[in-house]
């Protein structure tokens, strides 16, 4: 029976300081994957972003979404030549004190509306999304890094849990379920792509795969992906 799979984590070299591919060049990889669409989380202002501070704030967003305005821009064209119906969904990353969280539901022009997001507490941001109707995932919450030295956990300001990130260890990848089981979250998985290399090389015992979300029915919306998530549908792609 045919399944429908989507990325939900990605970064794009437009709005990622991290992000090495820019938005356009993920649309012909991951249809070659079988993929059926893809979800832009770039780096938000609390994190890794590409965006200069010394822009006024229209500016600023304007930029943070040229990544999956360019992507969608690659899927409609490469849909219209082919008959197919390759999906791109926006989404944010926030940072805190090095924890991050994959945010679905706020769009182009709630940010512009709402520069008071650039200074949200956990608390303040999760009453924001839910008044949107979105959803918030906390990503890759047992990580250690470099730049990350302490591991925090906010189970009651996220809606789920990403489980498998394919930047992770494997190890930092279990904590992540145990977690989410603990508290009974709905669970995510996706790459945390930051350039097309790693959805195209071969992958061997031992090594990070793409990650995302399999459904028996295709996404028709953003909103269904997140009545999706916050309902436990949905397969695990590790």
């Amino acid at each position: 029976m045919k399944t429908f799979k989507y990325e939900t984590h990605l970064h794009t070299s437009e709005a990622s300081a991290c992000g090495s591919s820019k938005g356009a060049e993920y649309i012909s990889v991951y249809k070659k994957l079988g993929y059926d669409g893809i979800f832009v989380t770039d780096h938000f202002f609390g994190g890794n972003t590409a965006v200069s501070f010394e822009l006024d704030w229209h500016t600023r967003i304007e930029q943070y979404c040229a990544g999956y305005e360019n992507a969608l821009a690659e899927a409609k064209k490469q849909n219209a030549a082919d008959g197919g119906n390759f999906k791109v969904f926006f989404g944010i990353e926030q940072t805190f004190s090095g924890d991050d969280y994959l945010i679905y539901g706020l769009d182009k022009s709630w940010l512009f509306d709402h520069p008071e997001i650039e200074t949200m507490n956990h608390r303040e941001l999760f009453d924001a999304v839910n008044r949107e109707g979105g959803l918030m995932i906390q990503a890759h919450p047992f990580r250690l890094r470099g730049y990350i030295n302490a591991i925090h956990i906010h189970p009651r300001e996220i809606h789920g849990v990403e489980v498998y990130n394919g930047g992770n260890t494997p190890d930092q990848n279990v904590l992540a379920l145990a977690y989410a089981k603990t508290y009974d979250f709905p669970m995510t998985s996706g790459s945390d792509i930051h350039n097309i290399a790693f959805a195209q090389e071969e992958k061997t015992e031992g090594t990070m795969a793409v990650g995302g979300m399999e459904f028996d029915t295709p996404l028709n919306s953003l909103e269904d992906y997140i009545v999706r998530i916050k309902n436990k549908e949905g397969k695990v792609i590790c």
